[in-house]
C-alpha cells in the first residue's frame, strides 16, 4: 500500500509498505480502506517540530474517513461497505479515564498521526468505538474534517439564549465554532481575524459582526456591540499571545473563556491577572471523545456547512505540495483534504 511518511527536517515521501492483514484483525478491530484525510494546521507545527513527542520516521493525519474493509468477530457497529469517520484517539479501554469517557488521558493510549501511524496511508486499523458511521450525502472530504472537538469544546462552557460570543480567529475551527455558537443558540455571534475573506466566509455562514483586528480596534468594537460590557464568552481559536490577551479583554465579568487553538510556542509576558479580578472561568479544550452523533447530525442536516470549508483537494501522491498550501494559505487554501 501506499503511504505518506513525514521522514524529518520537514522531509515528505510516498513510500510502498505491506498492508495489513485482515485474517490478524482483532475481535473488536475495523479494516478502513482511508479515503480521505485532513490537514490541519497541527500538522504543520508537527512538520516543524514544535511537538517533541511526535518523532520521525511518522505517518501523518488525525482527520481521517473511509470505508469498513473488513470487521473483526465481535464487531457490531459498522457492517463492510460502511461509509465512516474515525476518532483518532484510541484508549485502552480499561483505565480511568476511559471509563469516564476521558481516552484522550489514558496513558497507554495513542493518537493517530501523532504517537502512532496516522491516516496518510491507504489502510488502516483501528478499535470498533473509533469508527462513526456517515450518512451517503456526506462526502468523504467532509467526513474526514468531521470532528466533535470544536462542538465539545464549546458545550463545555455552554451557551445561554441570552450570550453574545466571540470567536477569534477565522480558520477552519474558528469558522466551525461561529456556525455552532448560533447552534447552540447564541444571542450574537462576533468572529475576529485579519483576513477579509475568511471573515466574509464567516458572515455568510451566519456570523452578526465581523472585526478586521487590523482595520478596527477590537477592544473599541466589543465595547460598542455590548454597551459597554464585554462579551459573555470568547472562544481563542487563533493561539497567539495576542488572541489570548484580547480574549481577557473583551469579555465580561463572571464570563467564560475557551482556549482551543494550539499555543506552539510559551506566551511572553502574559498576565492572568484578569482571571482573578474579573472572576473568569476558563477552559481548556483537550475534550472528551463525546458528541460524535449530534455533530454527524449537524452536518448531514445541513445545519453545520462544512463543505465550504473545503477549498483545496489532492491525491495522496501530492501531500508534500498540500501541506505547503496549507502552511502558506497559497491560493486562498482554508481547509486542505487528501482524496485517496
Amino acid at each position: 500500500m501506499k503511504r505518506s511518511i513525514w521522514s524529518g527536517d520537514g522531509r515528505v515521501e510516498l513510500v510502498e509498505a505491506p498492508a495489513p492483514d485482515a485474517s490478524s484483525l482483532g475481535p473488536t478491530e475495523v479494516l478502513i480502506r482511508v479515503k480521505a484525510v485532513g490537514i490541519c494546521r497541527t500538522d504543520i507545527h508537527i512538520l516543524d517540530g514544535r511537538f517533541p513527542q511526535v518523532q520521525p520516521p511518522r505517518v501523518l493525519g488525525h482527520e481521517i474517513a473511509g470505508i469498513v474493509e473488513q470487521v473483526g468477530s465481535q464487531v457490531t457497529r459498522a457492517r463492510i461497505g460502511s461509509r465512516v469517520t474515525c476518532d483518532s484517539v484510541v484508549g485502552c479501554g480499561q483505565c480511568y479515564f476511559c471509563r469516564a469517557g476521558s481516552r484522550q488521558f489514558c496513558v497507554t493510549g495513542y493518537e493517530l498521526g501523532f504517537t502512532r501511524d496516522g491516516g496518510c496511508q491507504e489502510w488502516l486499523v483501528l478499535p470498533e468505538e473509533n469508527i462513526h458511521p456517515i450518512a451517503d450525502s456526506i462526502s468523504m472530504e467532509e467526513a474526514a474534517i468531521l470532528d466533535m472537538e470544536v462542538y465539545a469544546a464549546l458545550r463545555k462552557p455552554g451557551i445561554r439564549s441570552s450570550d453574545i460570543v466571540l470567536i477569534e480567529g477565522p480558520g477552519p475551527a474558528g469558522l466551525v465554532a461561529s456556525q455552532v455558537a448560533r447552534i447552540l443558540g447564541a444571542r450574537c455571534v462576533l468572529l475576529s481575524g485579519d483576513s477579509g475573506k475568511r471573515l466574509e466566509l464567516g458572515k455568510s455562514l451566519g456570523v452578526d459582526r465581523t472585526i478586521h483586528i487590523h482595520k478596527e480596534d477590537l477592544a473599541q468594537v466589543i465595547q460598542q456591540e455590548t454597551q459597554g460590557r464585554g462579551v459573555d464568552l470568547v472562544m481563542d481559536c487563533a493561539g497567539t499571545a495576542e488572541s489570548f490577551r484580547q480574549a481577557l479583554e473583551a469579555v465580561a465579568p463572571g464570563g467564560r473563556v475557551v482556549l482551543y487553538g494550539v499555543y506552539p510556542d510559551p506566551l511572553p509576558q502574559v498576565s492572568i491577572v484578569p482571571i482573578i479580578l474579573k472572576d473568569l472561568v476558563v477552559y481548556g479544550s483537550l475534550s472528551d471523545r463525546k458528541y460524535w452523533d449530534e455533530v454527524i447530525a449537524l452536518v448531514e442536516t445541513g445545519r453545520l456547512n462544512l463543505k465550504r470549508l473545503i477549498t483545496h483537494t489532492f491525491p495522496l501522491e501530492e501531500t508534500a505540495k498540500a501541506y505547503d498550501y496549507v502552511r502558506h494559505q497559497k491560493d486562498g487554501a482554508l481547509k486542505v483534504v487528501l482524496q485517496l
